[in-house]
């Protein structure tokens, strides 16, 4: 039997290399996106490209609907739509933030909650979410964004308990920064019209330099491999909750694992400036 999965945010970057991995591998692929004309990738009978704005209740319900109707079954569902943000806290309009968590944490949530009763009338399902290492590692100037993708991911372990009675799995994919994505270039371009306070400038100007230093070569992971790591925690059937992947994210979990001195004189070193 051909499993199901459907991908949010397959417009472009890792969602929409996401879509791809999993068609190659034979899968039925429910691609969603705010505006299906943006889908630029192949065309199958295993791919149903579907209207979905996961901060719109009727938009979500549409979908399950479309994506049962196509292939009567959903196997996996892949939250994955997200936005960033990067300002200074104190100069962000509470309307960007609300929008964020709209759309990073309640968008998720209204998607798991239609999934939900289609799992269980077949028997079972997988969730994915994808968060992202500053869900581990808070990082400069993305307080907003890094507390959307903690609450994420807090959401779904402590619903991981709850559904594992539902057998349902949920999983959690831990991505670092993407050079191969536009990810940042969007999120810079949203930075740029929320203008730092004066007093902020020498910060955020040496936060913005340290984006020129160059890590070695692999350091980061590309969308590839990402989508990858996705595939593995779709099929994977061990206890592993999180899949993290990009030598930012592994370097910020061994971090983690210290004692929280240690921790502290890490992350006091890496990010703090005088």
């Amino acid at each position: 039997m051909t499993r199901t999965v459907l991908v949010t945010g397959a417009s472009s970057g890792l969602g929409h290399r996401t879509a791809q991995k999993f068609l190659a591998e034979g899968w039925n692929v429910v691609a969603t996106l705010r505006d299906p004309a943006q889908w630029s990738g192949e065309q199958s009978d295993r791919l149903l490209v579907q209207t979905l704005d996961i901060r719109d209740e009727a938009s979500v319900a549409a979908a399950m609907t479309a994506a049962t109707a196509r292939f009567g079954r959903l196997d996996v569902v892949i939250n994955n739509a997200g936005i960033g943000l990067f300002s200074v806290f104190e100069a962000t309009p509470h309307t960007v933030i609300e929008d964020l968590f709209d759309t990073n944490v309640y968008g998720p949530m209204r998607l798991i909650r239609a999934a939900l009763p289609v799992f269980e009338g077949q028997g079972g399902g997988r969730i994915v979410n994808v968060t992202s290492n500053g869900a581990t590692v808070p990082l400069p100037l993305q307080a907003a964004y890094g507390a959307s993708k903690a609450a994420l991911t807090t959401f779904s372990e402590a619903l991981a308990y709850e559904l594992a009675s539902r057998n349902v799995q949920v999983k959690v994919v831990e991505p670092g920064f993407m050079a191969t994505t536009n990810f940042f270039a969007a999120t810079y371009k949203r930075f740029e019209t929320i203008p730092a306070p004066e007093a902020y400038l020498p910060f955020v100007q040496k936060q913005l330099a340290a984006f020129d230093v160059q890590p070695p070569a692999g350091y980061f992971a590309t969308e590839d491999e990402v989508a990858a790591t996705v595939l593995t925690a779709a099929t994977d059937h061990s206890d592993l909750f999180r899949f993290r992947i990009g030598g930012d994210t592994l370097d910020g979990a061994r971090a983690r694992q210290q004692s929280d001195a240690e921790y502290d004189a890490w992350r006091n070193t890496r990010f703090m400036t005088d």
